[in-house]
């Protein structure tokens, strides 16, 4: 398949590498408004190939399949849009748009068009996270009771994207740049629909009105509840999820900070203690392997998207509900 990149941020050496690295993938183009960034993205990843300042004259030009769209969150919809109305195919950094009704739009397109999608949720593939999905499928560890997922991270480090500091152009900051990541991987575990949900988001950061951390509760249709909290202020680093079962707890820590070392971690009441778990995967591989998903599923190699629109516009409905500072509760059916 000959991809064009639309975009060239800091996610496009990352997602473009991971992309080049499958066979039956070629980047074939790249578009960046700032024509140098493309062509700087374009010798990093060895890819030899064309860039264009305006991703429509890349469009018009080159003879493409499919496209990866690493742009800034307000300007998804418009180009996912036109990109499937020229019947081309589409992997889409999350979140999948600025809102939900931009969301529900691009579904429609899509439909529309008959084009296969897809949205870069990255975390569900990392190394510790799919560790522990085959330790609870070879273990009998009893209900999930609760999950508990908490990210601690600078998050005005100097160097971040204009467009990320804005609540316009990002859609709310730190709460749908980083929401949407944990929303999805706390799902990917729960299995549930959340049917109840509330939050809570904070500006509290001196000089800046964006968002800057926030606490998410939710309550799934099979009744485990979880709860999410991210604050971007100055700290060591923490990234974890914890599994509450009814035959133990699995820890999942994603990033060494001093206290801890990464890795998969279970305890129960019989041995009064965590213990290491192997994570056979390499930890640096989840963009290879989110991405191989990604164009087996493009390609028509599955029927299955790895992670489908309305998956990716769900999160974004969730993220969007919290800004009503109410708790929301789904409708009962009949």
């Amino acid at each position: 398949m000959r991809f064009g990149m639309i975009g060239a941020g800091f996610i496009a050496r990352p997602n473009g590498a991971a992309l080049i690295a499958q066979p039956s993938a070629r980047l074939a183009a790249i578009a960046n408004p700032t024509l140098a960034k493309a062509e700087q993205v374009a010798r990093d990843l060895g890819a030899g190939c064309p860039v264009y300042a305006d991703w429509r004259d890349m469009l018009d030009r080159e003879q493409l399949d499919a496209v990866l769209i690493n742009l800034p969150h307000h300007l998804h919809h418009d180009v996912f849009i036109a990109c499937a109305e020229r019947g081309l195919h589409i992997i889409i950094e999350k979140a999948l748009a600025n809102t939900y009704v931009e969301c529900r739009d691009m579904i429609e397109a899509a439909r529309r068009c008959g084009i296969r999608a897809t949205v870069c949720h990255t975390q569900r593939y990392n190394a510790v996270f799919q560790a522990a999905k085959d330790y609870i499928a070879a273990h009998e560890l009893g209900p999930l009771l609760s999950i508990s997922d908490n990210i601690h991270t600078h998050y005005f480090w100097e160097g971040r994207s204009s467009w990320q500091l804005s609540n316009e152009q990002s859609g709310g900051g730190i709460a749908l740049n980083y929401g949407v990541h944990q929303l999805d991987r706390v799902h990917f575990f729960l299995g549930q629909k959340t049917v109840q949900f509330t939050a809570r988001y904070l500006a509290e950061k001196p000089g800046y009105t964006i968002l800057s951390s926030y606490v998410m509760m939710g309550v799934g249709d099979g009744g485990t509840p979880y709860v999410i909290t991210c604050s971007g202020y100055s700290g060591p680093n923490v990234d974890e999820m914890r599994l509450v079962f009814a035959n133990g707890i699995l820890q999942c820590c994603l990033r060494e900070n001093g206290l801890y070392a990464s890795g998969l971690y279970f305890g129960d009441t019989a041995s009064g203690r965590f213990t290491a778990q192997p994570v056979p995967l390499s930890q640096d591989g989840y963009f290879q392997r989110e991405f191989s998903a990604a164009v087996h599923y493009l390609s028509g190699e599955t029927d299955q998207a790895p992670v489908p629109l309305e998956w990716g516009a769900e999160m974004v409905r969730l993220v969007e509900t919290g800004f009503s500072g109410q708790t929301w509760q789904a409708k009962p059916t009949t």
